[in-house]
């Protein structure tokens, strides 16, 4: 976990991701007085009023934070950028940074993110031992908080309002493709999603809701003003990871490569349908919480990205570091990846923009 302060689907996805909101009035750690901001709060705080960021999720969004002896293979080799898996900052540094910037002082920004954190460890046949998954991330930040309360900057920070940002998903969803595709040389297009795909994908989906549930009923954090940004997985069927696995599995045959990479849609389109549908449920079956909830469409994002690059400052869609065993390219910030999976800090920053001006249409 890392501790710091910054200063510096598509359509129907679309028309069904919506803020789900209830207000909280209360400090979040016992004896801890509520920060002069939120005393001050109207009866609709801001979204982009933050005194603490704090994020859980796997590469997508691992800052390279220190971490155990154990763990030390998750942090990103070079040429990679400071342990990260991409060529300079992610989304939620540049975010720390642009809600400070705001706040017109230092927000406290606490990252639990690990490289290939699945969302539960037990439901996947890992070969080794795995890195904390976001259960065990949010085990450990329930388990700071404990002692946060015996800190005396404590009220400065969880006196005001804290942003909790959930982005996990890719791996189970990789994980569950390949399994799928590995020695299936005939995939019947009018079922993709067998009954056995869907289940694997729901049970994913039912973890995180149980993850996200214990975040919203913990004792503390009942009483914090807390707001939840959960983000649905981006499209991966363009990544040179998927390009490279549907051809190596299809073994030549370009139809049965094209038709593993649309099952690795249709399997993302499906884990995001149910996170959105577990996201209103969840509204429905809290309504005495004392949190707001809101679902970025990352979809959406990166569907804009792809049709209008050169407005984002990106002139090439495909990674600067395809090939491990080469060079990257000179000019990462010109690309959409950075390598075979992960975005370049250029789309970091153009999404972390994003989801800024998604947050403040949130007080609109």
């Amino acid at each position: 976990m890392w501790i710091s302060s910054h200063g510096s689907r598509s359509r129907f996805l679309g028309s069904v991701i919506q803020w789900l909101q209830i207000i909280a009035e209360a400090s979040c750690v016992d004896g801890i007085s509520s920060h002069p901001r939120a005393v001050q709060e109207s009866p609709r705080p801001s979204w982009t009023d933050y005194s603490a960021l704090v994020v859980f999720g796997d590469s997508y969004s691992d800052n390279g934070h220190p971490r155990s002896p154990e763990d030390q293979l998750s942090l990103a080799p070079k040429p990679a950028v400071g342990g990260r898996f991409s060529d300079g900052p992610v989304w939620n540094e540049y975010l720390a940074q642009k809600l400070s910037e705001l706040a017109a002082s230092n927000i406290t920004f606490l990252n639990y993110a690990y490289n290939g954190a699945y969302i539960d460890n037990t439901l996947n046949k890992l070969p080794v031992k795995p890195v904390p998954d976001t259960a065990a991330q949010i085990q450990t930040y329930l388990t700071d908080l404990r002692k946060y309360a015996q800190h005396p900057v404590s009220g400065k920070i969880f006196g005001g309002r804290v942003l909790h940002a959930l982005w996990i998903g890719i791996n189970p969803i990789i994980t569950i493709w390949r399994s799928a595709i590995c020695g299936n040389q005939s995939l019947d297009t009018n079922a993709f999603l067998t009954p056995k795909l869907v289940k694997a994908l729901d049970t994913q989906v039912e973890a995180f809701r149980q993850q996200l549930t214990q975040l919203l009923s913990n004792s503390s954090l009942s009483k914090c003003q807390t707001d939840y940004m959960i983000m649905t997985i981006p499209p991966l069927t363009n990544t040179v990871l998927a390009l490279n696995e549907s051809s190596r599995e299809a073994k030549g045959n370009a139809t049965l490569a094209r038709q593993y990479g649309q099952l690795l849609g249709r399997l993302t389109d499906h884990f995001n349908e149910q996170l959105v549908g577990t996201m209103q449920e969840l509204k429905r079956k809290s309504s005495g919480n004392k949190s707001r909830i809101a679902v970025f469409d990352a979809v959406k994002f990166w569907s804009d990205v792809r049709s209008t690059p050169r407005k984002f400052g990106i002139q090439y869609l495909s990674a600067c570091h395809p090939d491990m065993t080469k060079s990257p390219c000179k000019n990462p910030d010109m690309y959409m990846y950075w390598d075979l999976l992960h975005p370049s800090s250029i789309l970091h920053n153009n999404l972390s923009n994003a989801i800024m001006q998604f947050l403040g249409d949130l007080d609109q």
